[in-house]
């Protein structure tokens, strides 16, 4: 091999490795906070496999996705539309559908005894916590008069452990949970909906004045088993 041919070779990897060192460092970031039955770590592999060329980090708790979100300004956040509107700084581009509908009901699961949503006087209710303390004390109070007392929680099947104890009368959960919850116990199960909470299933936000192309893009084109793991059917462009 020549000299002009090793220069040339040597020349071409420097070149691609500049590439993909500059790739990796601008990677477009992707913060994720979803209130699920998947577990974090689970959410967190699956996510980062699917979704090639972007820094994804899954969150189980409000307080440390709202905290990093706040110093590490990432590229995009996925979560619950309350969330990102809580947070402010970023704008919806998609919203996740499911039958047909971007919004999902909610039921109030009890174990014995029915609760009534319309009065909710000196009744305690378990909630997977998604605004902070403060926060989910002013949105359930859009919702419930007067405002139960509130136990809240960072991991789904948590809510559980607070009905087998007797820790609260009921939980709030999004009605495509009952199952879950049904095909872990045996406790008989009372499912009382609420009619007047409509929440946004999921939706993905960009930072304002950013524009992440390779976010979006990936997820206009993620596969059904994403979906899936997200609870939703499609995404469509929010408007």
């Amino acid at each position: 091999m020549t000299e002009t041919a090793k220069c040339f070779i040597k020349g071409a990897i420097l070149i691609w490795s500049a590439i993909f060192f500059v790739q990796s460092v601008y990677a477009e970031r992707l913060y994720v906070f979803y209130p699920s039955i998947v577990r974090t770590k689970i959410m967190q592999k699956k996510l980062s496999r699917a979704l090639p060329g972007i820094e994804v980090r899954v969150f189980g708790r409000y307080r440390d996705f709202r905290t990093k979100t706040k110093t590490d300004s990432p590229d995009a956040i996925l979560s619950k539309e309350p969330v990102i509107k809580h947070l402010g700084r970023y704008l919806i581009k998609r919203k996740g559908i499911r039958d047909y509908d971007t919004f999902e009901s909610y039921v109030l699961l009890s174990v014995g005894k029915r609760v009534n949503p319309a009065n909710m006087a000196g009744t305690s209710i378990g909630v997977f916590d998604i605004l902070g303390r403060r926060g989910m004390k002013k949105f359930l109070g859009n919702y419930f008069r007067p405002r139960p007392r509130i136990k809240r929680v960072s991991k789904m099947e948590d809510l559980l452990q607070l009905l087998i104890f007797n820790m609260v009368d009921a939980v709030l959960i999004p009605e495509i949970y009952v199952a879950y919850f049904e095909d872990i116990s045996n406790l008989y199960f009372i499912k009382t909906p609420v009619p007047d909470i409509r929440v946004g299933i999921i939706a993905l936000a960009v930072k304002k004045r950013r524009y992440a192309p390779h976010i979006l893009r990936s997820f206009s084109s993620m596969n059904d088993n994403l979906k899936t793991l997200l609870d939703i059917e499609n995404w469509e462009e929010a408007q």
